[in-house]
């Protein structure tokens, strides 16, 4: 993997979806941190955002960051989240970037997916957050973009 694009300190805004865009329902300041953990066979990822005045931070764990290989992760999110850890599973493609998807509960209907991407050049960072119905059709949750600091 590309591993080295992503450590470092960031900062950038992170836009929410509630329905999708094209008008985000917040847009905030952000910031990242992202730490090569394991001797590099883990990236440890935090970040802020803020939602109507309230502060909120987010952790991601991401395992097996060799490109073409199955990777894994777990979630949490002080504003995505009722205490619980997402664990999540997907690939590092040969580019480097990171795909990693799931399910969480949504009673009294069925289970809902969401996917998460991440992907960097060095210079600049993308965080990616979608939706998935349990039909299949993804939305966009979340896009945060940010610059190396």
């Amino acid at each position: 993997m590309h591993s080295d694009r992503f450590p470092g300190r960031w900062k950038g805004t992170k836009e929410l979806y509630f329905e999708g865009p094209p008008e985000p329902d917040n847009v905030s300041d952000s910031e990242m941190t992202v730490s090569s953990v394991a001797h590099g066979k883990f990236l440890s990822i935090t970040y802020t955002w803020t939602f109507k005045d309230v502060d909120h931070e987010g952790f991601l764990l991401i395992g097996r960051l060799n490109p073409g290989e199955a990777s894994s992760g777990a979630w949490v999110d002080s504003f995505h989240m009722s205490g619980k850890v997402w664990p999540c599973e997907g690939v590092v493609g040969e580019d480097g970037k990171v795909d990693l998807h799931g399910t969480y509960e949504a009673p009294p209907g069925p289970d809902w997916g969401w996917r998460i991407t991440l992907a960097s050049d060095g210079r600049q960072l993308q965080l990616l957050m979608y939706n998935i119905s349990p039909e299949g059709d993804e939305l966009l949750a979340v896009q945060a973009s940010y610059e190396r600091v």
